[in-house]
């Protein structure tokens, strides 16, 4: 197994980031590869998604399973649908507060059916391009939120 980790401070409640997170249906508007997103069966704590994202110049269509723990500010994801040269696929994103910031930890664990190191060198480019565009993106999308919550508030006080 290959493990990957990818790590970004922002500056938004641990609580919204999460929430942000679990809620797939804001995820077209979060990453830029996202175009399709949708619960197929489960609850809000643990259940697969069906998403459809466009990269490389292609659209595919995959499934995961999620888990949550709420409490722990935790994620965890399994790729169901692997097309080779994945034998597994999986990982988890972590919260915590720190320094007034939330810091998010994003982990990937995969392996591959071909071990060469062309090949894993490729994978974890992609995987390292792909989690710091999703960092980033729920970066930007969560301060925004909270830069409009604060603009709201300081309207309502007037």
């Amino acid at each position: 197994m290959s493990l990957t980790t990818h790590r970004l401070s922002i500056d938004a409640p641990a609580d919204l980031i999460f929430s942000m997170l679990k809620d797939s249906a804001h995820w077209p508007y979060l990453d830029g590869l996202t175009v399709y997103a949708e619960r197929v069966n489960g609850d809000g704590s643990n259940h697969e998604l069906r998403t459809s994202v466009v990269a490389n110049g292609s659209l595919s269509s995959s499934s995961c399973h999620r888990a949550f723990d709420a409490a722990r500010q935790r994620a965890e994801f399994r790729q169901l649908d692997l097309e080779a040269p994945f034998v597994a696929l999986g990982g988890e994103w972590e919260i915590h507060r720190a320094g007034g910031l939330s810091v998010v930890t994003l982990h990937h664990e995969y392996e591959l059916d071909d071990d060469t190191e062309d090949l894993a060198e490729q994978v974890n480019q992609t995987i390292d391009e792909f989690s710091r565009r999703e960092l980033h993106a729920l970066k930007v999308s969560s301060e925004r939120v909270i830069q409009l919550l604060q603009q709201y508030s300081a309207a309502r006080e007037v």
